[in-house]
């Protein structure tokens, strides 16, 4: 398993200390309202409500949540899955430096969306963490090298407008291409995609794209139909995770 953070405190503040107030706490906070004793409240300035009958006790809650709500107000990438060789984590602005390194080769970027100027890319990725991350659950996440820390990629499982079913995305830089590991990291997102009640999974590929479409079809995913997708024609691909021929 990857090595965890050193994780600080997460304050639980009582509702009665806030009720209808713009507190804006500069500390890892979230508010417990007993629903006994408080009205459901305005609590400004505060993203997490936890709920209860009588005093807050920290055992009614399990500890993976509350983690989850620290390492979310103090913006800490969450860990989402590992492989043999790889471990799987939400990406932050600290990775940009990789991705323009792995997008720079045109062998490997030729048919994914590129990216931005530098600013607006790290704008996009804080606001990637708190409407995709935060909201979904899932999204594109960055991929990296057990043996050597390296970031290698990204893969995840996105939401994309006009279309109501997740989409498999991946990209694995051109100097670990050819060992295995898109695969190896795709089969794993599918299998933790059925473990969180996904049941189809869509990918959208160029029929050029032949490493893409490759890897499609050794995941098990079938050819759907052409879709229009900003002015380009793209072939969805489609794959049922409660089908056994998924084998997941």
């Amino acid at each position: 398993m990857p090595a965890k953070h050193h994780l600080g405190a997460l304050y639980v503040v009582d509702a009665s200390l806030c009720e209808d107030r713009d507190i804006n706490p500069p500390i890892p906070c979230a508010v417990y309202r007993d629903i006994t004793r408080h009205k459901d409240s305005f609590y400004g300035g505060v993203k997490y409500v936890l709920e209860g009958e009588g005093s807050f006790n920290p055992s009614d809650y399990d500890r993976d949540y509350l983690e989850t709500i620290y390492r979310r107000l103090m913006k800490i990438p969450l860990f989402i899955l590992e492989t043999q060789r790889c471990i799987v984590r939400e990406t932050c602005k600290e990775d940009l430096d990789s991705f323009f390194k792995i997008y720079s080769d045109r062998d490997v970027s030729e048919y994914v969306e590129p990216l931005m100027e530098r600013i607006e890319e790290e704008k996009y990725t804080e606001n990637y963490r708190d409407l995709i991350y935060e909201i979904y659950g899932h999204g594109i996440w960055t991929v990296i090298l057990k043996e050597t820390g390296e970031i290698i990629g990204r893969a995840g499982l996105d939401e994309r407008a006009d279309f109501d079913t997740p989409e498999l995305g991946f990209l694995i830089g051109k100097k670990w291409q050819g060992q295995g590991l898109g695969y190896e990291v795709c089969s794993e997102i599918l299998k933790w995609g059925a473990s969180e009640g996904m049941s189809k999974i869509m990918s959208l590929a160029d029929k050029a794209n032949a490493p893409s479409v490759t890897l499609l079809n050794k995941l098990g995913f079938k050819e759907s139909e052409d879709v229009k997708v900003n002015d380009e024609i793209l072939t969805k691909y489609t794959l049922s995770l409660i089908h056994p021929e998924c084998g997941l």
